[in-house]
């Protein structure tokens, strides 16, 4: 499950809440009734659903003392989990503190190479939970048990490891998969968003229509988190070439399909007489990238501003359809 979709469900949850709560119920201290009275049937403020969690048994990274007393691939343990927008929720027990953050996809890539390093799972968390508190020494398997809400008293990462592998739930992963996975969700969901058009927009000239089409593609495509995605697609395109290709097809390969589709239409029309109406489309949508997107997935460049972005599509549309000319309009600032 994304983080777009717990805030979804967490915002639904009032309609499972328990209608029966007494408005007279017993509070400690100063918490205000209506927060008590809001509880759901586990005692929670929010009802989330049940996530999977991608948990990371691996060797260590520096020697330590302890290491020779543990399975020589699992000595440490962390867990994941993938976002929506393309990052990543680390959460990796340390000795001194307990590490969450949220890694864009190149940290989150290391991170699962990391994990390819020795086994990598997949776990659903148990909501509300069946672990304890009382267990002492919270190293890493202890801790991670507790996140995944297991009653576990393993106390080696390989035994908390051997606990999860009972499970029938439980399935192995690679790196490569759960990249595929990740970047063809993120990626079809910012696609089909761009290329939406609605019925009164098929109607419209073909000239506008490139111009809306073209500007949703253009502000797609400088989405901060889809470029973090396409910079992860061309470093990792040596080591998981199938996660590069996911990103392919799903991010140019539909825009490529839906303007071929809306050039084939004008044809048919009159309004265009291109011999492959696939590369005009193509043709298209190379003028609309130019160098500007790759600038900003290398970060040579700011991103465009909303009115930058509309002067390039509607430059974009005018070339390709008029041709150059001396009166065009520069639709672009200069790089560094």
């Amino acid at each position: 499950m994304s983080a777009a979709n717990d805030i979804v469900e967490s915002r639904r949850s009032w309609l499972r809440r328990d209608s029966a709560n007494p408005s007279g119920l017993n509070v400690v201290g100063d918490v205000p009734p209506d927060l008590a009275n809001n509880l759901d049937e586990d005692g929670s403020l929010v009802t989330v659903d049940p996530a999977d969690w991608i948990v990371c048994f691996v060797p260590g990274l520096r020697w330590q003392w302890w290491h020779r007393f543990v399975h020589h691939r699992h000595k440490h343990v962390f867990a994941m989990r993938p976002t929506g927008t393309g990052s990543w929720l680390l959460v990796e027990p340390w000795w001194s503190r307990m590490m969450v953050t949220i890694l864009p996809p190149a940290d989150a890539v290391r991170f699962l190479r990391w994990g390819a390093t020795g086994d990598i799972l997949r776990v659903r968390e148990a909501v509300p939970g069946k672990a304890s508190q009382i267990r002492g020494w919270s190293n890493c398997a202890v801790l991670s048990a507790f996140l995944l809400g297991r009653p576990s008293w393993a106390w080696t990462p390989h035994g908390l490891y051997r606990q999860l592998r009972r499970e029938k739930s439980t399935r192995c992963e690679n790196v490569q998969r759960l990249l595929v996975d990740q970047f063809t969700k993120v990626v079809s969901q910012y696609s089909s968003n761009a290329l939406s058009v609605g019925a009164d927009q098929l109607s419209l000239p073909l000239r506008e229509l490139l111009i809306i089409i073209g500007r949703n593609l253009l502000e797609t495509m400088m989405t901060p988190s889809l470029l973090e995605v396409c910079y992860t697609a061309i470093l990792e395109a040596d080591r998981y070439p199938d996660a590069t290709r996911a990103y392919a097809q799903h991010g140019p390969s539909p825009a490529i399909a839906v303007l071929t589709k809306i050039l084939a239409r004008a044809k048919q029309a009159g309004e265009v007489n291109f011999a492959d109406c696939e590369a005009g489309a193509r043709r298209f949508l190379g003028m609309l990238h130019g160098n500007v997107h790759l600038e900003a997935v290398l970060q040579l460049s700011e991103i465009r501003t909303l009115s930058e972005i509309d002067l390039r599509a509607r430059t974009a549309v005018k070339v390709f359809l008029d041709g150059a000319g001396s009166n065009e309009t520069p639709c672009r600032r200069e790089g560094p």
